[in-house]
């Protein structure tokens, strides 16, 4: 059972990715409703854990706001990039590689060789299965008037044409940046001894700090409020929804574990894309995401033994 919950914010982050994906708009706009919507959930969360805002948990859980809030601006950019269906399996991947590093060398997780075999294998599976989703044919290739695409209907205002080598580069760049951000926070919190319950209140301020900065920073190229503000919003709240069920997580099956198991949003966010969103990948690309899910699935329940193992 415990294992069951810890997929739970999996299915939640998929669920943002995609909203935020399906719902573009100015980069101070999508950041700020995001924002201030993962921070009032966060700061609601408070009243259902039992929470005590020490000095300690005050301090470090603004820095991880406002990390998770610098997180969030470099993937908004890396949606508009080169879309969902890259974008979230590559910093999925990278968060991990950052949370399970750290479990092992500064918790000491996995300690039985056993659990640390059967962990790394996993994490291996799930990290390719994630490079597979994100695999794009080259440009000629991707040209053959023979291979069919998955092209997006008329009228869609998400990502309607493949990715230039440009957009490529700085897709690439800014997803790195988010999963450097994004995969920090969870050992800062083990690290100074701050639960989940204790954290979430002083991350929602963070997370409405970062907001306020992007309000008054970031271009002013339409209206603060409008078009897709609130399905934005929400997005924000199904985060911080999924945020407390993985810093639970963490503290109870360790920071290896449990965010790993979080991060299989990318399966979600991965299928919604080309199938909901309508992405445009060839039919080899649509292939290779078929079986990086079903390898990082395998990879899944791989870890889920080793887990149980430690």
């Amino acid at each position: 059972m415990t294992l069951l919950v810890a997929l739970i914010p999996s299915l939640l982050f998929g669920i943002m990715a995609l909203t935020l994906g399906a719902f573009p708009s100015s980069p101070r706009r999508q950041n700020t409703a995001t924002l201030v919507g993962a921070g009032l959930g966060s700061l609601a969360a408070t009243a259902v854990v039992a929470s005590s805002w020490g000095t300690t948990a005050l301090i470090v859980g603004v820095i991880s706001g406002l990390l998770w809030a610098g997180g969030q601006f470099a993937l908004v950019v890396g949606l508009k990039s080169w879309g969902v269906a890259r974008t979230i399996p590559l910093t999925t991947a990278l968060q991990l590689v950052i949370n399970v590093l750290a479990g092992i060398a500064l918790f000491h997780e996995w300690s039985s060789t056993a659990a640390l075999l059967l962990g790394l294998g996993g994490l291996v599976l799930i990290m390719s299965g994630a490079a597979l989703c994100s695999w794009q044919e080259s440009a000629i290739a991707a040209l053959d008037p023979d291979e069919p695409m998955n092209l997006p209907t008329t009228g869609t205002d998400v990502i309607t044409a493949r990715p230039t080598h440009a957009a490529m580069r700085q897709g690439f760049t800014w997803t790195v940046a988010s999963a450097l951000m994004f995969g920090l926070y969870p050992s800062l919190l083990r690290l100074a001894e701050v639960s989940a319950a204790d954290a979430v209140g002083p991350m929602g301020i963070g997370l409405l700090i970062g907001a306020a900065g992007f309000a008054l920073l970031l271009p002013k190229e339409e209206p603060l409020v409008g078009k897709h503000s609130w399905q934005v919003f929400m997005a924000g709240m199904v985060w911080a929804i999924g945020n407390v069920v993985m810093l639970i997580s963490a503290g109870s099956l360790g920071v290896a574990t449990g965010f790993s198991l979080s991060q299989l949003g990318f399966v979600v966010a991965t299928t919604g894309a080309i199938i909901i969103l309508r992405e445009p990948r060839t039919s080899k690309e649509i292939l290779a995401a078929a079986v990086g899910i079903v390898v990082a699935i395998v990879g899944v329940v791989l870890m889920g033994i080793g887990a149980g193992m430690s």
